[in-house]
């Protein structure tokens, strides 16, 4: 595993900003047989000055069906425990120093960040995946479609009523979770639809690590799985840690997988050897209460960004060299609508301090953050 610059927990004073204003998702049989021929149209573009309250809320229903540059200051220490309280967003910073060309990990801007709506329509879009050469995939009713930076789109494939995680692997196609079904599939760039595995229960989220290997939650089935290249399965955890298992992502840095527990709204790790078998049993990073946490994505500093699904909001972690929380979980954004995951950007047209968010409304949205992502497995 790679290794990163040793963490330093410093104090941060908060910058006086106002955040912005702010599914299970109904499942349907998905039928993946059909495919479609390439088409290129302007998708649907519109932006949003959102404002929001001061104080995030956590809420406790379940979600619906449907659903510059901000001023740098110092760091806190602080007990490396696990968080039940987001009443006041924090701030912290990690790491000693940069890592690679202008990093600078010691010195992170703190939120809260103001959303940009910048397309909608994509209705069904739970998650979202960037090919790394300027596309990223979203779904328009039941057509899963590649989309530019421009907002110009083309259709992948037809006849996807319902898809969760939504990843490319670094072979190239595009690999797709299907909830209903039990499915993983994927979807080479001519449209064509292959099965890899089937007997899933709820599969959910995607993640592909940089040596291309896919692990994937089962959110009915309490367990995080891995495929190899051949797609052959391993379960790498299964048990009531795992219990609605969503959001998932791999630390190769620190020999960590995260996952998330949904219905606790909480973000677990656990240990990983090289060859991704675990190592232990997980333990709790940061709980959220009354949140339903669903995508999860790492920075290039190992801190980890979590998505309430119920609340349409955008928390961060700030973690130090073992992952563990630094302060408080800091609430980043609120949405105007549901958003489920997020990613950073990857490719031509696409910001990579930015994180790009969508949920099943079908908006996407940019967020200015200021800080690039962890690397993932692209073609």
């Amino acid at each position: 595993m790679a290794s990163r610059a040793p963490t330093l927990a410093i104090l941060l004073t908060l910058a006086p900003l106002s955040p912005a204003c702010g599914d299970s998702g109904g499942q349907t049989t998905a039928d993946t047989t059909s495919t479609s021929d390439a088409t290129t149209t302007d998708a649907t573009s519109t932006t949003s000055d959102t404002t929001s309250t001061a104080e995030p809320t956590t809420g406790t229903s379940e979600p619906s069906t449907t659903t510059g540059e901000p001023p740098t200051t110092s760091l806190t220490s602080t007990d490396a425990t696990t968080s039940t309280s987001t009443t006041e967003p924090v701030t912290s910073t990690s790491t000693d120093g940069t890592t690679g060309d202008d990093l600078d990990c010691v010195t992170i801007a703190p939120g809260p960040f103001t959303p940009e709506l910048i397309a909608g329509g994509f209705d069904g879009s739970e998650d979202l995946g960037f090919d790394g050469q300027g596309g990223l995939a979203l779904k328009r009713g039941d057509t899963v479609v590649i989309v530019t930076g421009e907002m110009l789109e083309t259709d992948l494939a037809g006849g996807f009523p319902q898809v969760y995680g939504t990843r490319f692997a670094t072979t190239g196609e595009l690999l797709v979770a299907l909830p209903q079904s039990g499915d993983l599939q994927a979807i080479a760039g001519d449209g064509a639809v292959t099965d890899l595995a089937g007997g899933l229960v709820s599969p959910n989220g995607l993640y592909v690590d940089p040596a291309g290997r896919v692990w994937l939650t089962e959110f009915g089935g309490s367990r995080v799985v891995r495929f190899d290249a051949q797609f052959n399965k391993t379960t790498v955890y299964e048990g009531p840690m795992a219990a609605s298992a969503n959001g998932v992502v791999l630390d190769e840095a620190r020999s960590l997988l995260f996952f998330t527990n949904y219905g606790a709204g909480r973000v677990l790790k656990l240990a990983v050897d090289d060859l991704g078998e675990a190592v232990g049993e997980p333990s709790e990073v940061l709980t959220v209460p009354g949140a339903r946490l669903d995508g999860l994505v790492l920075d290039q500093c190992g801190n980890i960004y979590a998505v309430d699904q119920g609340g349409s909001r955008l928390f961060r972690g700030i973690l130090d060299t073992e992952a563990a929380l630094v302060g408080q979980p800091e609430l980043l954004a609120e949405f105007d609508s549901n958003v489920a995951n997020a990613q950073f950007g990857w490719g031509v047209g696409w910001d990579p301090e930015s994180l790009y968010l969508s949920g099943n409304p079908g908006d996407l949205y940019r967020l200015p953050v200021g800080i690039t992502g962890a690397p993932i497995g692209l073609p």
